[in-house]
């Protein structure tokens, strides 16, 4: 299946809905690992007594490093993914478990405040709009996503729009 207007009308239905999901505490050790795949080496990203005498409570998470994350747990069960690997969950509201491809189309991203090792994270997603285009392979979608990063006590973490291609 590719996508045709059953999968955009399934997309326009989710347009405005809040989904709301706690995806758990950042730990220290996942912080870590991510500034080191992604080559920072400042030592409040890596060091606890550095980040203290900063005034933090932990080691601080690089600054995209929530949205970097797809999968905060395990992960799916296969019977869960997409063709393409991705998991089809709350993340994308709309688009259909199978027969759909999904390609990163580019985020904004708004930092709103430091995201420490120890804080429980919510992420709300809400699909903004669905356009469709030609393309060299066909019509595709161009779904775009606002999603909303807070901690369990309501500070507002990050916010970005995901511009997401469905074909």
């Amino acid at each position: 299946m590719a996508v045709d207007d059953s999968v955009r009308s399934s997309l326009e239905r989710e347009i405005g809905v809040r989904y709301v999901e706690v995806l758990g505490e950042v730990s220290a050790s996942a912080t870590r690992r991510y500034a080191a795949a992604v080559g920072e080496r400042a030592p409040i990203y890596h060091d606890v007594e550095f980040a203290r005498r900063e005034g933090y409570d932990n080691v601080l998470a690089p600054m995209n490093f929530l949205p970097g994350v797809i999968n905060w747990g395990e992960g799916a069960p296969y019977d869960r993914l997409r063709e393409d690997g991705t998991e089809a969950d709350t993340h994308l509201p709309g688009v259909p478990q199978q027969g759909v491809r999904v390609m990163g189309g580019g985020e904004e991203m708004r930092f709103l405040a430091p995201v420490v090792a120890g804080t429980v994270v919510e992420r709300t997603t809400v699909l903004l709009d669905v356009t469709p285009r030609e393309s060299s392979q066909g019509t595709m979608l161009v779904a775009r996503y606002e999603d909303e990063y807070r901690s369990a006590s309501g500070d507002e973490l990050l916010r970005s729009i995901r511009t997401v291609l469905l074909r």
